[in-house]
Formats: structure tokens, C-alpha cells, sequence
């Protein structure tokens, strides 16, 4: 059969999360995309399970997240994480989680307060089996992105003043070659785009331990009677007992759940009898229907040495892999997606040159690192915890070990999960950010300082009318103003803007009630924001239009 040939500004292969993002990021301004998946269907059995706030902000940028916010678990449904012995056994710890109905009225937070959480976006509990189909109508929804599925990329070549992707239909159809500007993997640990890169992971894999460091085995099923046997509900439970780890995960909040344990070394999933393992692990037997069962490896931290060469560049799964812990991989795609879907557009529209494509991995690996590091130490403090023999003994003394024991899991999953720093505080360095004497904001897990730090993300304030700053922003540059204007002012760099053809929102602060304190929290007279809600620069805005539009905007390396 003859190859279809069509041409566009960016081939995409793959189409989860990270690849449906960066079409979105891209459709929304205009930009030619085709994303190739090899699926015609959405992911089952179920992956990621946590959605970020900084995702979420980010669906909130394209106008979804309230969409994104009204699937998973029930309304109603409480989000907390409990350790126990068993199944409706001992409980040992819990970390308490709002329910989405409480996350939208900032209501019985728990452990995600207000003060240590400021963003209009808590994170929420949907599964990716139920995001992705969402996301693929929202790219569709925009006319330049070209969505191909039962596609598989075969080969990725860059020819220096362009890139082509030759593919196959998996469904038997015609074969398409396709002709683009860039080329973005967005396909995996086993990413044809990386292959033709040249680019290999660095950094840890096949880690052993006896939780969350081999082969896992991942049971999808239906059970309306299992909330009976456990006698709660709840997002997660992890199960500590001599017998057998493992840990439950409620899908829909009604009648779908999925259960993780780790394989025996040689041991398959076919040889794992599922009746006996869910009588051992619940106190009372329920009915249930197995839906599937499925393995996958833990024990990764890997990243990409490159994650850019040339016209080819790769995100999400096919640039680093996590072990879940924490709920980082899906999240940090996402990101990847967010950060190279703009730079992307500014050049396909010719109002930034391509060296701005270079600022992608100077900002989103290290990030990376940073993630995949903080996911491999929840691994490692989790999945090396020892299970005291005695912890499901009767008597003073084993009441004194489950104490202990508990105390122990409560502040590991404080830390896994009261991460605002993780998720809100993340802040980018290179050559597309002003660089400022004084101390950066700190970077640590389990606290966010929010700050006008140039890199930091933009501190979100609430305003009367309930909306939040971030609503706004513009889609692409802003220029906030937090103290009195000239006009004069602002009109020098709307003309430098005009001169530049960069997209620019000239924005005062919208609201004087809380112009003193965003003042002090942001810093400075007037802040720079980029399309993806980062900072660029910061200072009077008296200072140079043009050249600091330039920073942001790559022109300074191209001429350097």
C-alpha cells in the first residue's frame, strides 16, 4: 500500500497525557500538530492515580479543570490514605484527604491545609483511564491538531531542515509519512523517537525491595460489596502484615478498585490465585469480577541524558521513569508538555527564534532529577520498612508495637503526600530567566514559600470576586503591574511587544483591596509572566522592554 504523506509543523508520537498536552498546548494557539497513537482506545488496566495541583492548575490555564475535577471518585467520597493490618483489620495511620466536593468549597482540607497549599487548584483523584478520553476531546476541539489513532511511528529521522516519521496502521490501514518541522516523543520507556536520538537513561534501575523494587502484579476488578467488607471508605489502603503487603486503590468511588502487590522472584501473574489472596487480606469475603490483571516494573529513576538533539525531542515516559510513589510521573509529563508546548508555538508563529527550543532541557531536566529522586525516596522509606512480626498480636505489648509502628508510617506519608513544595514550588534556572541577586526561594518537598523569584512559579492570589490571579494572565506573556502606571510606561513595551510580534497582555493588578500585600508577596513594581505561568523577570517598569523581551523570548542566545 502507498504511504499517505502529510505535512505538519509538529509530529507527535504518542498519545497519553504528556502528548495530548502538548497537542492542547499547541492547538490552542493555532499550531499544525499530528499525534500518533498506536491505541485506539484509552489505557485499561488503570496507571496514574494522582493528579497534581500544579496539573491542575494547568488544566485550569486550558479551561478544564473543573471538567477534569468532576471524574473519579464520587463526590462526596473521602480521599484519605489509611495503613492498617488488613482489610477492614487495625488501622495504623491515616493521612486525611478531602473529599472533591470539600477541595472546591476548601472545606475538611485535612492534611492539605490553606496556608501551606495557596493555589486555587488542590490536587485531585481521578485515574488516567478516566483523564486521558478527557483529554482527548479537548484536543480535539481544537482544528490544527490532527489526531491519528491505531497509528505506530516506526522510524524518526532528522534531516537537518526537517524531521519525517514513517508509520503503520495497527488496525490495517494505509501507512502515513509525515513531514514536520520537530519531531516529540512522548512514547515511553521504549521511545523510537529517543531511539533515533541516540539518547540512553541514566541513573537507577531494577532496584530490589521487598515493596515497590520488582516485578508488580496490578488486579483490576469490580466489587459493589467490597466497601461493605472493609467497613469505610477511602482513596488508599496500604496492608502491613506478616502475611502478605499489598495495597487497594478505589477507582470510581463505587464499585471499581484496583490492588497491588509485588511478585515472588520467578513467580507469574497466572500463578497468583486471587481468591485466596483477597481472603487472606480482608477480614470479611466479598463478591467480586476480575477485570484484568496486569505487571509492570518499580524500582526506576531514570532520566534522559538529552532530552533534545536537533529537530527531536522527548517527554514525559519516553525522557524519565518513576516509580509511582508520590504520584510523580504523570504529573511531571504533564509539566514537560506545558513547558515545551509554548517554546514550540513562539517559534512555529516566528515570534522567537529556535534557540528558545534549547531552554526545554535546561528547565525540565533537572526537574526531572529532582522528582524522580524525591519518588525513589518514598520507594525506598516505604518499600524497606520492615513489618513487625508481632503487629497483629493481641496484648500491651503488640498494642505498644503498633503505636510505634504507626507513628512511623504517619510521617512517611505525611512526607509522600503533604508535598506542596514538591508541586508548587518547583523553579527554573537557564537562559530564558532573569538571574537577580539574593537567595532563591528554598526548593524542599513538604513546604512551598511562595515567591516573584524569577524561574519560581507566579504565587497565586485569591481576589474578591473568587477568582484567581492566575485567571488573568493572558494566554501567552503578561506584564503585571503592581504599583501606579504612566502610561507612558506600559506603552513602551507594548511597543516593544509590537515590534518583537510577541504576545503580550499589559495587565494592572485587578483589585486595590489586595494590591499592598501581592505587592510585597511578588516583589517588585512589575513581573513578567510567562505562557506557562513562570516568572521571567521582575523589576521597574521602567526597565528595558525590548531587551528583557528578548531574554524571554530566546532572542539573546540566537545572537550569542
Amino acid at each position: 500500500m502507498s504511504a499517505e504523506t502529510l505535512n505538519t509543523d509538529v509530529a507527535i508520537i504518542g498519545g497519553g497525557p504528556a502528548g495530548l498536552m502538548l497537542a492542547i498546548e499547541l492547538g490552542c494557539r493555532g499550531v499544525r500538530c499530528v499525534v500518533l497513537e498506536e491505541d485506539a482506545d484509552v489505557p485499561v488496566p488503570p496507571k496514574a492515580n494522582a493528579t497534581s495541583a500544579r496539573t491542575m492548575e494547568h488544566y485550569r490555564r486550558r479551561g478544564f479543570a473543573h471538567a477534569v475535577r468532576a471524574i473519579g471518585l464520587t463526590e462526596d467520597h473521602p480521599q484519605d490514605v489509611v495503613y492498617c493490618t488488613r482489610l477492614g483489620g487495625t488501622e495504623l495511620a491515616r493521612f486525611a484527604g478531602p473529599s472533591r466536593a470539600d477541595a472546591v468549597a476548601r472545606r475538611n482540607l485535612g492534611g492539605l491545609s490553606e496556608a501551606a497549599w495557596p493555589t486555587p487548584e488542590l490536587p485531585h483523584r481521578a485515574n488516567q483511564m478516566y483523564i486521558e478520553p478527557l483529554l482527548r476531546r479537548e484536543a480535539h476541539r481544537h482544528a490544527s491538531v490532527d489526531l491519528r489513532f491505531s497509528t505506530r511511528a516506526t522510524a524518526v529521522n532528522d534531516h537537518g531542515a526537517g524531521v519525517t516519521v514513517d508509520t503503520v496502521r495497527t488496525d490495517g490501514g494505509n501507512p502515513l509519512r509525515i513531514s514536520a518541522a520537530y519531531a516529540v516523543g512522548c512514547d515511553g520507556a521504549r521511545s523510537v523517537v529517543r531511539e533515533a536520538m541516540g539518547v540512553r537513561y541514566a541513573g537507577l534501575a531494577g532496584e530490589q525491595r521487598e515493596f515497590f523494587g520488582g516485578q508488580m502484579l496490578s488486579l483490576h476488578f469490580r466489587s459493589p460489596d467490597l466497601y461493605r467488607a472493609i467497613g469505610e471508605r477511602a482513596w488508599t489502603w496500604w496492608l502491613f502484615n506478616p502475611v502478605q503487603r499489598g495495597v487497594l486503590l478505589a477507582l470510581n468511588g463505587v464499585d471499581e478498585f484496583i490492588f497491588g502487590l509485588q511478585l515472588k522472584p520467578g513467580q507469574k501473574k497466572e500463578d497468583v490465585d486471587v481468591d485466596a489472596l483477597f481472603r487472606t487480606v480482608t477480614h470479611a469475603p466479598f463478591a467480586f469480577e476480575l477485570l484484568d490483571r496486569s505487571t509492570w516494573s518499580a524500582g526506576f529513576m531514570l532520566v534522559a541524558e538529552k532530552m533534545q538533539v536537533g529537530r527531536l525531542f522527548v517527554a514525559g515516559d519516553a525522557a524519565h521513569l518513576f516509580t509511582p510513589t508520590a504520584g510523580m510521573g504523570y504529573n511531571t509529563s504533564v509539566d514537560d508538555a506545558v513547558n515545551l508546548g509554548w517554546k514550540l508555538a513562539a517559534v512555529a508563529q516566528g515570534w522567537a527564534p529556535p534557540a528558545l527550543l534549547a531552554s526545554y532541557e535546561a528547565e525540565r531536566r533537572p526537574i526531572a532529577e529532582r522528582n524522580t529522586g524525591f519518588a525513589r525516596s518514598m520507594a525506598e522509606s516505604i518499600g524497606r520498612m520492615p513489618v513487625p512480626p508481632d503487629v497483629e498480636q493481641a496484648g500491651s505489648a503488640a498494642d505498644a508495637v503498633r503505636q510505634a509502628f504507626g507513628a512511623r508510617l504517619l510521617a512517611h506519608v505525611t512526607t509522600e503526600y503533604n508535598i506542596p513544595g514538591i508541586q508548587l514550588g518547583l523553579r527554573y534556572g537557564g537562559p530564558v530567566v532573569a538571574t537577580e541577586p539574593g537567595a532563591p526561594p528554598v526548593d524542599v518537598p513538604n513546604r512551598y514559600e511562595p515567591s516573584g523569584y524569577p524561574g519560581a512559579r507566579a504565587p497565586h492570589v485569591a481576589l474578591p470576586d473568587g477568582s484567581s490571579i492566575f485567571d488573568h494572565f493572558g494566554r501567552d506573556f503578561t506584564l503585571l503591574a503592581l504599583a501606579e502606571t504612566a502610561p507612558a510606561e506600559f506603552g513602551a513595551w507594548a511597543e516593544a511587544a509590537r515590534a518583537m510580534a510577541v504576545p503580550l497582555k499589559l495587565m494592572p493588578w485587578p483589585d486595590a483591596a489586595t494590591l499592598a500585600a501581592s505587592r510585597a508577596l511578588y516583589g517588585a513594581d512589575c513581573v513578567l509572566i510567562r505562557p506557562d505561568h513562570h516568572i521571567a523577570w521582575r523589576g521597574a517598569l521602567s526597565a528595558d522592554a525590548a531587551a528583557l523581551l528578548a531574554l524571554a523570548t530566546g532572542r539573546h542566545i540566537a545572537h550569542a
